[in-house]
């Protein structure tokens, strides 16, 4: 089998055999997913995730990871994953981006054999974990959003998700109640940025790898993908950890808004139909 490995410089081509698992379930659709985004979360996740969508793609990123197939990624953190029930969450994805769909990017890449895979990295792990910090701190600084955490049901599920995926990832401890990941030590943190993304480059995968720079804009990206060049500019999202600014526009915050503003909105009538009786007593 002709495989390449494709990085924004060059293209490497080399011969490689690939064993059969006998194992491998039968009834698996072979051309649902087309894509798996592996990069670590603050590298460019964002911008991808609007580029697939301008190529076309249906993608899945971390609110509908944390909403909609919330309660199976619960049960893959606690207990691990197998092929078919991977096959059976994202079937009718074409992409899945942002974590944890992509620090299992493996175990997708095994249940759909033909999609492929996008790596991008910052420049260096200093770089990343400022940008990983500012964005969890904009989201902890938002008391808007702690109240959703503590009072909404969508809110305490979230929250709770995000810490599940903190301690399988991050390694992170307990967390307070207003916060969704704390942050652990600056070398844990480095150190599993580093290992995370040796580990995409040198998996057995790396035949249908992009290692993508964002600052090549959409040739390299369109080329690994067979795709023609939109006209549209090269977009740019999340910039300085923006996503917190506008998180409301995001579908899994603006339900927990909506429940917010109805729990509040219940106990003033509530207080207030108190307050009459009182007075008439």
């Amino acid at each position: 089998m002709l495989a390449e490995i494709h990085s924004s410089n060059c293209t490497l081509n080399f011969y490689i055999c690939l064993p059969i698992d006998p194992y491998y379930p039968k009834d698996i659709c072979m051309e649902a997913m087309k894509v798996i985004v592996a990069s670590f979360p603050k590298c460019g996740t964002k911008t991808l995730h609007k580029c697939l969508e301008i190529l076309g793609y249906s993608v899945a990123d971390f609110d509908h990871h944390c909403t909609d197939y919330r309660e199976e990624w619960k049960k893959i953190l606690l207990y691990g994953s197998i092929k078919d029930q991977i096959h059976r969450l994202y079937k009718d994805i074409d992409v899945v981006c942002d974590f944890p769909a992509g620090y299992y990017w493996e175990e997708i890449a095994e249940a759909f054999p033909d999609a492929k895979i996008i790596l991008t990295t910052r420049r260096n792990e200093n770089e990343w974990l400022c940008s990983f910090r500012n964005q969890m701190k904009l989201f902890d600084d938002s008391w808007l959003l702690g109240l959703c955490y503590v009072f909404t049901p969508t809110g305490r599920k979230v929250r709770e998700h995000f810490r599940r995926l903190g301690r399988v990832v991050y390694g992170c401890p307990e967390q307070g109640l207003f916060t969704t990941v704390q942050q652990p030590n600056s070398q844990l943190m480095k150190r599993r940025y580093q290992q995370y993304n040796a580990s995409v480059l040198s998996s057995r995968h790396k035949h249908r790898l992009l290692l993508f720079h964002l600052s090549d804009g959409w040739e390299p990206l369109c080329r690994f993908l067979q795709k023609e060049v939109p006209e549209q500019e090269f977009p740019h999202e999340n910039i300085k950890g923006a996503l917190a600014s506008s998180q409301w526009d995001i579908y899994v915050f603006a339900k927990m808004k909506r429940e917010l503003f109805i729990i509040v909105a219940g106990m003033l009538v509530l207080v207030g139909y108190c307050l009459q009786l009182f007075l008439r007593w």
